[in-house]
């Protein structure tokens, strides 16, 4: 009995603050290191556990993450898969998979174009040059912060200007939707739709002095 009333406790205990699953590719630890850093007692973050590297592969094994978890939008939980495009003819084919799977289980999809490290140049300016590639992002970066790295957690250093990132992010967006771009696509180059999850992250953390 005792280990009965115990779990029904948890699963109480586990509605009182809703979570953020988030999908990262398995290998990629740039969004995690990024996005752990809105981590608090009002803001509870959950990373899937997946290793795959696939769109597809990782929208099945946020899909298994979330099952286990018992994360569900009925208990305000959000859920989001973060994949780069890579501007990659045969990945976007398994982005558009990855899509229609997420759509099915209430996952939010969210793409950058060409990769992550775009949401970190909107917080310095605003963009809409495109990019032959994740490599000549990540390259930009590097005038920003010299020695800036895939395992460098910049939050810190751009902390102050994410409100600029978030209303960069969503001009951007106008613009590539005005130009007949599909966004969660490699033609709306460049974007970005991290803003999102940030925005949501921003929102949990309201309480936070």
């Amino acid at each position: 009995m005792r280990r009965i009333n115990q779990r029904k406790r948890n699963k109480n205990q586990r509605r009182i603050k809703s979570v953020v699953a988030i999908g990262c590719e398995g290998k990629n630890r740039t969004e995690t290191i990024y996005l752990e850093n809105f981590i608090s007692r009002e803001c509870i973050i959950k990373f899937s556990t997946g290793i795959h590297t696939d769109p597809i592969g990782m929208a099945n094994d946020l899909i298994d993450f979330i099952n286990v978890e018992d994360i569900k939008s009925e208990y305000g939980d959000k859920i989001f898969l973060l994949i780069d495009t890579d501007i990659n003819e045969n990945k976007q084919r398994q982005i558009n998979e990855a899509k229609e799977i997420c759509s099915r289980h209430g996952i939010e999809l969210i793409t950058s174009t060409p990769s992550f490290e775009y949401w970190y140049i909107l917080h310095y300016e605003y963009t809409s040059k495109s990019y032959q590639n994740s490599k000549q992002v990540k390259k930009e970066m590097k005038l920003k912060i010299s020695n800036y790295s895939e395992s460098l957690n910049i939050y810190p250093m751009i902390e102050k200007n994410t409100d600029r990132a978030i209303e960069n992010a969503k001009r951007i967006e106008e613009y590539n939707i005005i130009n007949g771009k599909d966004i969660d696509s490699d033609t709306a180059n460049p974007h970005t739709s991290v803003y999102r999850v940030v925005e949501e992250l921003k929102k949990r953390n309201i309480w936070i002095e």
